[in-house]
């Protein structure tokens, strides 16, 4: 098993196969063929990096078979270059019009060819260099734009627990934003007076209000596969359908999750019972850990928000200094500039709407401390 790359050979004379062969078997692998038909029937199991391609040949020429592996989507991305000895304006642009990547004579030196292969494997190199590029930045787009969305539904439900007056508006806020995340859950208050358990189909099953009974003691956060409990003293979640299958995203939710409950377990408190003194100090330690937990999530947009920010620049960078040297057409020139140009509006979008968040989280602390000193 070799590493080099694969270059076909395309020719129905044998010695110029020959040639080629001899002149290229000390940096790559080699494969010769005779005719346009033997060339598509490969190209149906294996693929070279190259193809060397004669344009004056019986049956399918050249420029016919180079046509019919650009228009197959599985093919297309294969580099070729006619060699012929057809070498006039009209006939390079012939080959170029076919889809060719090079045009070369047969009287080509060989230096020069060798030095054009290498190119053509360089600038296939950096391209998938930059799509990886790409594929990650868009992906870290994703994730910012998702944890902001994720940060939006927090944001919501802390707003509305804090004015919620009685458990039934309290259930609703905490079930309309367990949508939002699209979790399956089951929520439980525990009161002096009373033990509430009701989950997201608003019915209440006995088996959930003793599991969830049992597992109140157990920890603040148990995880067993797809189900995640929340405890805190008077409040407790359960969500049934944990996306184990993406572990960012769980890790995520643990947080968001946590901020949810200690809320809801404080509001019920407040709800609950007559706020003293001791009510106070658990209010502020509230805010305390509110206020923490929020920050934690902006420290986490932050950080991606500045790998996005990194990632755009470098790749901007690497696109200007690269650019001149891939051999892309205008308009494919024009395509890539425009992905770009759309995922940096993007990521600057973004950055307007997590703003808006932390303005609106700065009100909700605020929000928070007049309500304080009204107590």
């Amino acid at each position: 098993m070799t590493n080099k790359p694969l270059i076909m050979i395309v020719d129905d004379e044998s010695a110029n196969c020959k040639l080629l062969v001899k002149a290229l078997a000390s940096q790559y692998e080699t494969i010769t063929l005779h005719s346009g038909k033997e060339c598509l029937d490969y190209l149906t199991h294996d693929q070279p990096e190259i193809i060397l391609l004669d344009v004056m040949m019986p049956g399918l020429n050249g420029h016919e078979v180079c046509s019919q592996i650009k228009k197959n989507e599985a093919t297309k991305n294969i580099s070729v270059v006619f060699i012929s000895a057809l070498d006039t304006l009209d006939d390079r642009l012939n080959g170029y019009n076919a889809g060719g990547d090079d045009y070369l004579g047969k009287s080509v030196d060989l230096s020069t060819l060798l030095n054009k292969i290498q190119l053509i494997l360089n600038n296939k190199k950096e391209n998938q260099k930059l799509a990886e590029d790409v594929e990650e930045m868009q992906s870290g787009f994703m994730t910012a734009l998702n944890m902001g969305a994720e940060t939006d539904q927090v944001t919501n439900f802390i707003e509305q627990c804090l004015v919620a007056k009685n458990y039934d508006q309290l259930l609703n806020a905490f079930f309309e934003s367990m949508q939002g995340f699209n979790l399956k859950t089951v929520a439980q208050i525990r009161s002096k007076d009373e033990v509430l358990t009701i989950n997201s189909s608003w019915k209440s099953l006995p088996l959930e209000q003793e599991l969830m009974l049992k597992a109140q003691f157990d920890g603040r956060i148990l995880e067993f596969d797809q189900r995640m409990f929340i405890n805190y003293e008077s409040f407790s979640l359960l969500v049934k359908n944990s996306p184990i299958e993406d572990p960012d995203l769980v890790g995520r939710l643990r947080d968001h999750l946590a901020v949810i409950a200690n809320a809801c377990d404080f509001r019920i408190k407040a709800i609950g019972t007559e706020i003293n003194l001791q009510s106070h100090l658990e209010i502020a330690s509230f805010f305390k850990k509110t206020t923490q937990s929020i920050e934690k999530i902006n420290k986490g947009l932050d950080a991606d928000n500045k790998k996005a920010i990194s990632i755009s620049h470098s790749l901007g960078q690497r696109i200007e200094e690269k650019l001149i040297f891939l051999g892309l057409e205008e308009d494919q020139e024009k395509i890539l500039m425009e992905i770009i140009d759309t995922s940096t509006n993007d990521l600057s979008l973004l950055m307007e709407k997590q703003s808006e968040i932390k303005d609106t989280l700065g009100d909700i602390v605020q929000q928070m401390n007049q309500t304080l000193g009204k107590i």
